[in-house]
């Protein structure tokens, strides 16, 4: 009776173990991948702080000053023309109103090759 006590206590014992070696095996696993993901966003931040410096850097410069002064307030330097594109909706109603009525495809076609 006595051996029998004993060898259920060690039972309890080994299973107290066997669970809890298994929670932290599991909970170090866990821990393993979190890491590896944030070495990951860790790599991928500092890739962009790379791209972010060195497009700070360009905006520093007199070139990329010159070419927003160019684009945004429309001045040329001596000799240079400047030419305004329309917007694309005005282009369309620019096209229609000379095209005249609308013909299909096939009557443009027929009017390139053997005219009107």
């Amino acid at each position: 009776m006595k051996r029998n006590l004993l060898l259920l206590g060690a039972v309890l014992i080994s299973i107290i173990l066997v669970v809890n070696s298994t929670k932290k095996i599991m909970m170090f696993r866990s821990t393993s991948q979190k890491i590896d993901d944030l070495e990951a966003r860790l790599e991928r931040l500092r890739e962009e702080n790379r791209q972010l410096k060195e497009e700070l850097e360009y905006k520093k410069t007199d070139q990329f000053a010159e070419g927003e002064i160019r684009n945004k307030l429309g001045l040329v330097k001596e000799g240079e023309a400047v030419v305004i594109v329309p917007k694309a909706d005005e282009r369309e109603t620019t096209n229609e109103e000379s095209q005249g009525p609308k013909q299909s495809n096939w009557q443009k076609w027929w009017d390139m090759f053997f005219g009107s």
